[in-house]
């Protein structure tokens, strides 16, 4: 089809568009407008998941614990959030895009990550770092969900007891995680993860889901 042929046929639906816009208003009456005087909170029922699909797709996908088969290279992203009080930024690395401290002798820690894996593959291995056996992929249904990046859902992920982070890192009694993972759009996997004492990740973990709202890509 040429441009010009493209160029009418746009004008046209245009034009129907128009057309359909003006019946409808037209054949309301003035009795049928209902005013709302009537407010509420928005709560992250009301706003979009923009990370995320249906429940299904976003939290267990095809079941599988390792990297979709066409899950191409990751993007490169960073991320921006409002650091809370009393957070100490530390530098980044390769795997940490933000990176901070927590507690007075800075012996907590958050960071940002984007990685693959599948959403099941990654609540199963930040459990089994507290040596939580691995859940059914149904029960991240379940899981509570907070607001993540203002208008997304993920769902956040809790542990208390031993922490065996790996890497060479000893293991660490009586310490706790609150985790937040969610899904972008290419299909790679978003987290802000929370360790540390348990009585400082309690502290904390209000701070933590704020500071989930405030993250947003940036340029």
């Amino acid at each position: 089809m040429s441009d010009h042929s493209l160029q009418i046929l746009d004008h046209s639906l245009q034009g129907i568009m128009a057309a359909a816009v003006l019946l409808s208003v037209g054949c309301h009456k003035e009795s049928d407008v209902i005013e709302i005087d009537t407010t509420r909170p928005l709560t992250s029922v009301d706003q979009p998941p923009k990370l995320m699909a249906s429940s299904r797709e976003r939290f267990i996908g095809s079941g599988h614990s390792g990297p979709s088969p066409s899950a191409g290279p990751m993007s490169p992203a960073r991320y921006a959030g409002v650091m809370p009080d009393g957070w100490k930024e530390l530098p980044g690395t390769s795997i940490r895009l933000l990176n901070y401290a927590i507690g007075p002798d800075g012996n907590g820690e958050v960071y940002v990550s984007q990685t693959r894996g599948g959403m099941l593959g990654n609540v199963e291995r930040w459990r089994g770092q507290f040596g939580i056996a691995n859940t059914v992929g149904e029960d991240l249904l379940e899981m509570p969900r907070v607001v993540l990046m203002g208008a997304g859902e993920g769902l956040l992920v809790e542990a208390t007891g031993t922490y065996s982070p790996g890497m060479g890192r000893p293991a660490m009694p009586g310490h706790a995680m609150a985790g937040v993972v969610g899904v972008l759009q290419d299909g790679g996997i978003f987290t802000v993860k929370m360790t540390g004492p348990e009585a400082l990740v309690n502290a904390e973990r209000g701070r933590l889901l704020e500071f989930c709202q405030t993250l947003k890509p940036i340029e």
